[in-house]
């Protein structure tokens, strides 16, 4: 189901009777170098898409890739500022008094010969202010160590910093009977590792700090894996413009490197080949070495989630290590959630392997994070040069797991636990069980 963005429900008294298709709104900004100096002269293009129609209290269908097609052209002045035109038409639409559409637009710097890129997509209502483009000189590179390849990079660029026109954006709610108001920080960029296998990806990690070693496990026995770094910040900002109404703007600012070559893999697990339950006619899908995600389904093939997957050896194994690929289940609003891992010799004893905290999240991080996900959502496939990035509840798992085993096991259970019951898994790409 769709994410709907929280602030769009104040649209109808921000929009309806205050400005009109042929009424110009504009966005102001700015282009730097990796330096920090301004970016003058650079002809910039910004590009448009249309998501799909928002249809308030109606499910909504999964969102596709978006077609982004040329706006308009501009030139950064000397300072490195520009100025963007739009019509108010072409940034929202209301077609009823209940279904509403709002572009999506999009601004990138050209790549640099390092493969390094930045762009900021948003959509808006009304004058607004973005924040700054500014490449991210990451001086990205990978070396071989004797724990395997070691990735090096520089700090992520900072959050932006809420312009002088803009406010932030606040949300209320209730705590032991009291009303609270919550302000909606822009999000701290962070680094996002991002590994790759025959243009599949087998790994992705988020907060992670150089050097970065992603270890023989997760490389597994896979050929030709690439490396690459992403990081995104989310922000919501409001704006109240002498003369006009107000207006907002959410934005979603990306960095990215190149891909960089690692050494192939040389790590097979046990359990390739094992067989698995809950799983469809035929090989397991889970333990093939294939990274393709692929749905839970039932006896007759339709999808349907599930409280576990059960992996069977060929023989009872001392398990050493586990690593878990593109797992996708149903989370929770709040509370604790973790991946358990069991084992069992007859099918029938269980005890834990691992048990690794997925997230304890409280009611105000989780209001907070809601504030932002509709447009992580709707802006997953923004990128010009990359594919999709997921966030928040949207991003699928990735563990690599030391496992605790007191004896050797023939069966591996694996489940996600939301406030100690089982959560409804989706889909998963791979269970890999090394000995």
């Amino acid at each position: 189901m769709r994410h709907v963005r929280p602030s769009l429900f104040l649209l109808p008294l921000l929009v309806v009777g205050c400005r009109y298709p042929e009424d110009p709104v504009f966005a102001y900004g700015r282009a730097l170098n990796p330096d920090g100096s301004p970016l003058a002269g650079a002809t910039l293009s910004v590009e448009r898409a249309p998501p799909p129609v928002i249809n308030y209290g109606e499910e909504q269908e999964e969102e596709q890739p978006p077609t982004f097609s040329p706006y308009a052209t501009f030139t950064t002045q000397a300072n490195g500022d520009f100025t963007l035109q739009f019509l108010t038409g072409d940034v929202e639409q209301w077609a009823s008094d209940y279904q509403y559409t709002q572009y999506n637009f999009r601004v990138s710097l050209p790549l640099r010969e390092d493969g390094q890129g930045t762009f900021v997509s948003f959509a808006f209502s009304g004058d607004m202010e973005l924040p700054p483009l500014q490449h991210w000189d990451a001086r990205f590179t990978v070396a071989d160590g004797p724990r395997g390849p070691s990735l090096s990079f520089t700090p992520v660029p900072p959050a932006a910093e809420l312009p002088p026109s803009g406010k932030p954006t606040t949300v209320m709610f209730t705590e032991q009977g009291e009303d609270v108001t919550l302000q909606v920080p822009t999000t701290t960029p962070e680094p996002i590792v991002q590994l790759f296998s025959g243009g599949e990806r087998l790994w992705l990690q988020s907060r992670v700090s150089a050097p970065w070693v992603p270890g023989p496990y997760v490389l597994e026995d896979f050929t030709s894996p690439e490396a690459q770094l992403r990081a995104v910040s989310l922000g919501q900002w409001t704006f109240s413009p002498l003369g006009s109404t107000g207006s907002h703007v959410f934005f979603r600012q990306e960095w990215r490197t190149a891909r960089l070559p690692l050494s192939a893999g040389v790590s097979r697990p046990v359990s390739r080949g094992a067989s698995c339950e809950a799983a469809p006619p035929g090989p397991c899908p889970w333990t093939d070495g294939q990274l393709t995600p692929v749905a839970f389904t039932d006896t007759e093939g339709q999808q349907e989630i599930v409280p576990s997957l059960i992996v069977t050896l060929a023989e009872p194994t001392l398990l050493r290590r586990a690593v878990i690929r593109e797992l996708e289940y149903n989370p929770g609003f709040d509370g604790v959630e973790r991946v358990l891992l069991e084992g069992s010799a007859d099918g029938e004893h269980w005890f834990p392997l691992a048990n690794s905290l997925l997230r304890d999240r409280s009611r105000r991080e989780a209001i907070l994070d809601s504030m932002s996900a509709g447009f992580a959502d709707d802006s997953a496939w923004d990128s010009p040069f990359d594919g999709k990035l997921e966030l928040y509840d949207r991003a699928p798992v990735f563990l690599d797991l030391p496992l605790e085993t007191p004896e050797p096991v023939r069966q591996v259970r694996l489940s996600v636990q939301r406030n100690g019951s089982a959560a409804p898994m989706n889909t998963l790409a791979e269970l890999s069980l090394f000995e």
